[in-house]
């Protein structure tokens, strides 16, 4: 079998997507254990250590050092490399289907919606990269504060500072290492906008996966109509009622159009792109449709792992307002030695003395603290706290940022506050 530049097209984009979907899916919780999370992990740590150990061994590591510095910029620093080839690749498609499949398409509709449709990438690219994610600043970091509060299971109210933009972290930000910030209501820093996705532009985002997943679904439903018409002109022009009742099935009549002119081998590759990146980006949209549903952002949903892993090992514990125990318990503190848990694990002990008094802003808080010492959610007690119970199952703990309904979650999406 003779290779064609359509072969090549198609493998790469195959080969393409699938390492995308195991790089944007695979460190999530949902595909622990596996067989996409452990090609995540073959792929982002087990290969690239492979491969540093054999350039250590080869050239003592000047390959490294010589690399080191462009991937850095690549992977570490704001740079339009991502956006280029992604604006690059919609370009070039869509001037190869104006080219040499636009004159066959005669419908008035079509004709109408295809132009508009087309503008709708760039127009939600422009919006989602240059809109301003939810930077958080000295002059906006209060308000951000009385926006988001604290669940005091995930984001609490003792969180040190951001050590490099030295402002309190409100509940939901995060700080992003690549544009240098913390953003409120982070979901997660996106190459293909060059920008962090956040409280203020997570909108334009959705609007820019939808526009992409609409533009690949109906050009690969043009495409494949115009593949089809040019199918039954050249083996069925006595009209449909001569044509094989399975023509999908014909693929010998279907390899020698694809090949028969260099128009049908284009608009066949743009098919087959189109149907192939297709179900990458409803798998992505289809993700961000659940976190919404579930009032979780990204970066909480790694979170939620993290606290889901130690409800099931049986380190996570209930904190509450220590007044009505304060007298019946002895000075024990937070870090140490206490006694061991029925999982085998240190159990963290009240911070509270006989003699402290709970803070008055801890009236009626609970909080939820673990055993875990090496976990990044790790905290003390907070002072006026006295542990009550170990938490059974995940299903026992409320996600306040869930606002109990589609319409509420969604809304909250779509309608920031600025004031």
């Amino acid at each position: 079998m003779k290779f064609t530049a359509l072969h090549y097209v198609v493998a790469f984009i195959v080969i393409f997507s699938t390492i995308v979907f195991i790089v944007l899916f695979g460190r999530l919780p949902t595909f622990k254990g596996t067989i996409v999370g452990k090609a995540h992990i073959l792929l982002w740590h087990k290969i690239p250590a492979k491969l540093l150990a054999i350039d250590k061994a080869v050239t003592g590591g000047r390959f490294y050092d010589a690399t080191s510095s462009c991937g850095n910029y690549l992977i570490n620093e704001k740079n339009w490399a991502v956006t280029t080839f992604y604006v690059t690749i919609l370009t070039v498609a869509l001037i190869f289907f104006f080219k040499d499949a636009w004159r066959y398409i005669t419908n008035p509709i079509h004709r109408l919606l295809i132009p508009l449709l087309a503008f709708q990438p760039y127009f939600y690219l422009y919006l989602s990269a240059f809109t301003d994610p939810g930077i958080i600043t000295l002059s906006n970091v209060s308000r951000m504060l009385d926006i988001f509060h604290y669940d005091d299971i995930i984001f609490y109210p003792d969180m040190p500072p951001c050590r490099t933009c030295h402002t309190p972290k409100p509940a939901r930000s995060k700080h992003c290492s690549v544009c240098k910030h913390c953003i409120a209501r982070m979901d997660h820093h996106c190459a293909w906008i060059n920008n962090c996705v956040g409280y203020y532009n997570y909108r334009f985002f959705l609007g820019f996966v939808v526009s992409n997943l609409i533009v690949l679904t109906y050009g690969s439903y043009l495409t494949a109509s115009v593949l089809y018409m040019e199918y039954m002109r050249q083996y069925f022009p006595g009209g449909y009622d001569s044509a094989t009742k399975y023509f999908w099935a014909d693929f010998r009549k279907w390899i020698k159009l694809i090949h028969s002119q260099n128009w049908t081998a284009a608009v066949s590759s743009l098919f087959m792109i189109a149907t192939l990146v297709c179900p990458l980006v409803i798998a992505f949209l289809a993700q961000h449709i659940i976190f919404i549903h579930q009032g979780v952002t990204t970066n909480e949903s790694e979170k939620w792992g993290e606290v889901e892993w130690v409800v099931n090992n049986g380190m996570l514990y209930v904190y509450e307002n220590g007044d009505h125990y304060a007298e019946n318990e002895a000075p024990e503190t937070a870090s140490g030695s206490g006694s061991e848990s029925e999982s085998g694990f240190a159990r963290p002990r009240s911070a509270v003395a006989p003699s402290d008094k709970p803070k008055p802003e801890n009236s009626g808080r609970r909080v939820y603290i673990h055993a875990y010492a090496d976990a990044e959610m790790n905290r003390s007690v907070p002072r006026g706290m006295v542990q009550t119970e170990k938490v059974q199952d995940l299903d026992s703990i409320c996600n306040i940022y869930d606002k109990g309904g589609f319409f509420k979650n969604w809304g909250e999406v779509f309608f920031p506050k600025y004031s």
